[in-house]
């Protein structure tokens, strides 16, 4: 092995093993948490303003389409956001870890959603069944309809927030520069 000085060494091997900063992800994933929150508040206030409720044919058919639209939207948007953000606040002009930045964000939003959906099916189960009081009848046929509508809204937003939450931690990283103009960081790897 030729003689490489030290701190050359500690570059190269920095620069073969990336390091992930859990807080910039923790940091992207909050931001687009409260996105989203901020956006979904939005959405139902356009909702319920434009709510009708003596014209019910209107409302479900509405509803439906735009409860869709606004839900896969608001996923791509505010994983973008998160992505983005996770790359500026790690502060590193890398652009392939950037994208690991936005997709460890993209992870950790599908992960906590999962769980939450989870828990409140959970609870929904071991809700007791009220007696039928024989008004109320169920149409097969609209429930499996809806759920469809629902497995695929939910499968549309992912994809599109995973493909949203690379981009935009790619661009996050990549104009990062432009974000911490005014400072000087150390090399990539230094100072860690």
């Amino acid at each position: 092995m030729p003689n490489i000085p030290a701190d050359q060494r500690a570059d190269a091997l920095v620069r073969e093993h990336p390091t992930m900063r859990w807080g910039a992800v923790f940091a992207g994933w909050l931001v687009a948490s409260g996105t989203a929150i901020l956006l979904y508040v939005f959405g139902l206030a356009v909702g319920f303003s434009a709510f009708e409720p003596h014209n019910v044919a209107a409302i479900v058919r509405g509803v439906s389409a735009g409860a869709i639209v606004w839900v896969i939207l608001t996923w791509g948007g505010a994983l973008w956001i998160g992505a983005m953000f996770a790359s500026w606040f790690d502060g590193r002009n890398d652009t392939e870890m950037g994208v690991v930045r936005g997709l460890t964000v993209w992870g950790l939003s599908m992960t906590a959603t999962a769980l939450v959906v989870a828990s409140g099916l959970t609870h929904v189960g071991l809700i007791p069944s009220t007696p039928d009081t024989g008004d109320l009848t169920v149409d097969a046929t609209k429930v499996a309809h809806y759920t469809a509508a629902v497995m695929w809204t939910a499968f549309g937003s992912s994809v599109l927030s995973l493909l949203t939450s690379a981009f935009g931690g790619w661009v996050g990283a990549h104009h990062v520069h432009r974000v911490y103009h005014l400072r000087e960081y150390p090399r990539h790897g230094r100072g860690v």
